[in-house]
């Protein structure tokens, strides 16, 4: 059964021109990585209590930067990226937020910093999913696990799962774990965005790839829901005393 929604799903460039509209002094590099922040934050503090408190606080410094009506506007963002993302499986998956990072003009052109296009992503999952293993997985309900130490916006991984679900009919929201990371602390944001409002579950680190020294660990609410059955899998993990589980 498909539920109908009469909710218009706003594009990428109905973000930039709402971004558009802001009058703060804030410049706009700026202004889109807190409202990445701000989301990630708001997302978060529903579901990983133990990282609540100080999330909350950095939630407050964020946003008393700006005016009421700016505040507004970043509700308002937030709101469009929320449906945005969250309707990828009926409306097509794509690596939005990077797509919409580049088109606002706000990379880091001296990092070296361009997402890669979706298509080009895309190619690669088509090319690198083995087929005959995500089948083994399906059919004994087996955990697939996905690696990705630099994922930037996280546009391969959500390729990834566009093949995986669309191509193999594969649960990627029961069957699939991603761990990954970034040492940008707005492409943690972006990656834990699209990755948590896709279902997926995952854990995002910000960290450098090469010392592994690490500065933030961001849980998507599928691994915290499903916390038992991924518990024991990734490089860094948790006990279950730390997650309150018995």
């Amino acid at each position: 059964m498909k539920i109908k929604t009469n909710v218009d799903i706003p594009t990428v460039d109905d973000i930039i021109k709402l971004l558009e509209k802001c009058a703060c002094r804030i410049g706009r590099h700026e202004l889109l990585s807190d409202i990445f922040a701000c989301s990630a934050i708001c997302i978060s503090n529903r579901v990983d209590k133990a990282h609540f408190k100080e999330r909350e606080d950095m939630y407050l410094r964020i946003i008393r930067k700006y005016d009421e009506p700016d505040r507004m506007l970043i509700a308002d963002a937030f709101a469009m990226i929320y449906i945005l993302l969250a309707s990828q499986i009926e409306h097509g998956f794509n690596d939005y937020l990077g797509e919409l990072y580049m088109k606002s003009d706000t990379q880091n052109a001296k990092a070296g910093q361009f997402f890669t296009p979706y298509h080009a992503s895309k190619t690669c999952a088509e090319m690198t999913i083995d087929g005959a293993l995500v089948k083994e997985h399906a059919e004994n309900n087996k955990i697939l696990i996905l690696h990705e130490p630099a994922c930037g916006s996280g546009g391969m991984i959500i390729a990834a799962a566009d093949i995986l679900h669309n191509r193999y009919h594969f649960n990627y929201a029961r069957n699939l774990f991603v761990e990954c990371g970034d040492i940008d602390a707005r492409c943690v944001h972006m990656t834990y965005l699209q990755l948590s409002l896709a279902g997926i579950p995952a854990v995002v680190y910000q960290r450098d790839a090469l010392s592994m020294q690490t500065w933030a660990r961001w849980e998507t609410p599928a691994y915290i829901m499903q916390y038992l059955r991924f518990r024991n899998i990734g490089g860094d993990k948790i006990g279950a005393a730390d997650r309150g589980v018995g």
